[in-house]
């Protein structure tokens, strides 16, 4: 924690890239998550809407999960629990740190994506990495606060790819057991 945030408040031009990074990625996976949406090949013909609606849902689970394990585990924020602290955005307090609930809903969308298109889904994944470094950068996580949010994220993603197996599972047996 102290060697990432530790570069927080030395260049003026890195605390600005840092402070997008934590705060401004998120959104923008939104915008990307819509891009790739209609132009990963598969989705192009039918069921686009798929995609969307799989990492939405997955990121609702996700930061579910997060408030849960963040009631349970209840560790405080770096900037309450350490001193000298570069903290370069607002956060509140009363939320825990462990797992980070941008890091959880990046990487939802991040594994849901990357189940789909693994080229698009690499460029999440490194995305959703950038967006773990800048909450510590800005000083509001801990690195493993990141690392359980993308647990958190995987899991909740494998949470949808489940449900959709098990329900186009059912379809499948229901289109080959009808007479034709």
């Amino acid at each position: 924690f102290r060697i990432i945030n530790g570069w927080a408040g030395n260049y003026p031009w890195l605390d600005t890239l840092g402070i997008f990074a934590a705060v401004g990625l998120l959104p923008l996976l939104g915008f990307l998550l819509l891009l790739a949406t209609f132009t990963i090949k598969r989705l192009k013909e039918e069921h686009w809407y798929e995609l969307p609606v799989h990492a939405v849902t997955a990121s609702a689970i996700a930061y579910g999960i997060r408030f849960v394990v963040g009631a349970l585990v209840a560790r405080p924020r770096p900037f309450v629990a350490l001193q000298e602290v570069r903290r370069l955005v607002d956060a509140d307090q009363i939320y825990a740190s462990f797992p980070s609930g941008h890091a959880a809903l990046a990487f939802a969308f991040a594994f849901v994506v990357f189940r789909r298109d693994r080229d698009w889904g690499i460029a999440f994944l490194i995305l959703a990495a950038l967006v773990g470094v800048g909450r510590v950068f800005v000083g509001v996580h801990y690195p493993l606060d990141i690392l359980g949010g993308a647990v958190v994220g995987w899991g909740a993603a494998w949470v949808v790819g489940w449900v959709e197996r098990k329900e186009w599972g059912k379809v499948g047996r229901k289109i080959s057991n009808s007479p034709s």
